[in-house]
């Protein structure tokens, strides 16, 4: 039975893995990242934008990407580890992914009402795909509807605009119409040793105690007053220095405002200080909400909203704009396919596809909801198509290459793991057959005759192959009515041997009973006798003839 159950362990694990591909499910506000061959989604919300915690997701979901992908269906995974209880809820959040230290960071996000303020940012592992509470205290008060960039050589997580008020546990609404403002850039360390390291290659002197999680502000210039206390931008960072701010939307005397995009404001990170860049070209149509990604020296950006409208955020954005940064010139995308038009989804770039995942939308006769699907341009054809093929892709981008040399420094025991399952698994199966086999030999079996309780009965007789074997001359020929050789009614047909019989006498005990032994007959073939006799049972009153019996033996004259 021990065997069994580890057998059926197994068989139920195979199964629950081939069953945890997950339905599609409408969501936006969320965070994306790729890492380690997949494309993961987490956070957000579904169809409402209340702050309760039925209105937060609360599922960490990826898709494969080193594999085709069909737009219509993809197969989302669950990350089992990645539960609903380690992974912190979340929407209008942020995250970046330092591949150096395999962890996603997310920072900031509303929180759902009665939630206290974390006392740890929670990071997710790539290598163990775990969530778990890091070593990074969550400083100050948190926001959201802010932008992140990671600086790959310093290690820090770039922070610019965002609000905070009482749907981010532990902010206060004051002052401005939508809560407090944040007006500069800051920056959260999370690579301590390359953060220092940027800072000695820069010159600057380090003059507070730098640790993972901590939160500085840059000492540069200040915000330029058209973007100072921005929401809702997007931002990429251009050399891994030039941090680009695109769209959003600013509050001046409680009125929406969204900057054009004819005129980019762009922060640079060694010199602390900004500067604007006229553009040229199909010039977009101000906007907030909307997503932007990175592609070799192009600037992509989808989507988005028009906050200032009076109706409310009513006017959706469907169109996609390329931003060349050696021209600065704005060209509008042709989109053949294109999904509806949408807000707080996102964008990234790989390989040649930009994929947009989830978002806002307001179908016709709908009051809005979040989208399920998943979206692949493709830069070369420069339409949306149906189906994302991963060839072309490097390990690079895929962020793969990693896992040989963690392959190499665990061949060995990762061989002898392999082994063990297949051994087990073997053993499993040989045990499982073994145990099937004797359950259909023991059905095919015939079930032997129960044995009579009453006195005599000749069934238990038959069943124990008794017989009694005596010299021929030692049954007496007397005729019976029938014409048959009768040898009479016995209580018991146990022998006890006759004086001068003892050597000739051999016997099996018999059980008691009345019976009658009928149509017997001899026969002597070469000092052989062979007798066969069929036996009456009478016992209960009801006639009862057994099997013939052949009874045999070499017997002495």
């Amino acid at each position: 039975m021990y065997t069994l159950a580890i057998v059926l362990g197994v068989l139920l694990q195979a199964i629950a893995a081939g069953a945890s591909q997950l339905p599609k499910k409408p969501r936006f506000q969320h965070t994306m990242e790729i890492f380690d061959g997949q494309l993961c989604v987490f956070g957000g919300k579904s169809t409402t934008t209340g702050t309760n915690i039925s209105d937060f997701l609360l599922d960490y979901r990826c898709v494969d990407v080193t594999k085709p992908i069909d737009q219509a269906s993809p197969k989302w995974q669950k990350q089992s580890s990645a539960s609903q209880f380690a992974m912190p809820p979340l929407a209008q959040h942020t995250s970046v992914y330092d591949r150096v230290n395999h962890v996603i960071v997310p920072f900031g996000g509303q929180s759902p009402v009665g939630f206290s303020k974390a006392i740890r940012l929670a990071v997710y592992c790539t290598l163990y795909q775990a969530w778990g509470a890091s070593n990074v205290t969550d400083h100050g008060l948190r926001r959201y509807s802010h932008t992140v960039v990671l600086q790959e050589k310093s290690g820090d997580m770039v922070i610019f605009g965002g609000v905070s008020d009482n749907t981010t546990a532990g902010g206060e609404t004051i002052g401005e119409k939508d809560g407090t403002r944040w007006l500069k850039v800051n920056r959260l360390i999370v690579d301590d040793a390359r953060h220092i390291a940027n800072e000695i290659r820069l010159g600057r002197a380090i003059t507070e105690d730098i640790k993972p999680g901590k939160i500085l502000a840059d000492g540069g210039e200040d915000t330029p007053s058209n973007i100072s206390g921005i929401i809702h931008p997007a931002s990429v960072l251009v050399n891994d220095t030039q941090l680009v701010i695109l769209g959003g939307d600013v509050y001046r005397d409680k009125n929406a405002a969204m900057p054009p995009l004819d005129l980019l404001y762009i922060y640079d990170l060694d010199t602390m200080k900004w500067r604007t860049q006229e553009c040229t070209g199909d010039i977009p149509p101000s906007r907030s909400v909307l997503a932007a990604s990175l592609h070799e020296r192009h600037i992509y950006i989808h989507g988005g909203v028009n906050v200032t409208n009076p109706n409310g955020y009513t006017i959706f954005f469907g169109d996609l704009y390329e931003l060349d940064t050696w021209t600065w010139a704005w060209r509008k995308m042709p989109t053949p396919n294109a999904p509806a038009p949408r807000y707080a989804h996102q964008m990234k770039t790989l390989g040649d596809y930009l994929i947009i995942t989830h978002g806002f939308v307001q179908l016709e006769g709908d009051s809005g909801t979040g989208d399920p699907d998943i979206y692949f341009y493709d830069l070369n054809q420069e339409a949306f198509v149906d189906r994302y093929s991963p060839d072309g892709i490097s390990k690079f981008e895929l962020d793969t290459e990693w896992r040989e040399r963690r392959t190499a420094a665990t061949t060995a025991v990762a061989v002898i793991c392999h082994l063990l399952t297949i051994l087990v698994a073997v053993i499993a199966v040989y045990y499982l057959v073994f145990i099937c086999r004797d359950l259909i030999v023991t059905r095919a079996r015939p079930r032997p005759r129960r044995a009579s309780n009453r006195e005599g009965g000749i069934r238990s007789i038959v069943e124990s192959y008794t017989e009694t074997l005596r010299p021929s001359g030692y049954f007496g020929s007397r005729p019976s009515q029938e014409g048959n050789l009768i040898f009479g009614t016995r209580r018991s047909l146990i022998s006890e041997g006759k004086p001068g019989d003892s050597n000739n006498a051999r016997s099996h005990s018999m059980s008691e009973g009345t019976t009658t032994v009928i149509e017997s007959e001899q026969t002597n073939a070469l000092g052989n006798t062979m007798r066969h006799a069929r036996i009456l049972d009478e016992s209960d009153g009801t006639p009862y003839v057994t099997r013939k019996l052949t009874l045999s033996a070499n017997l002495p004259t």
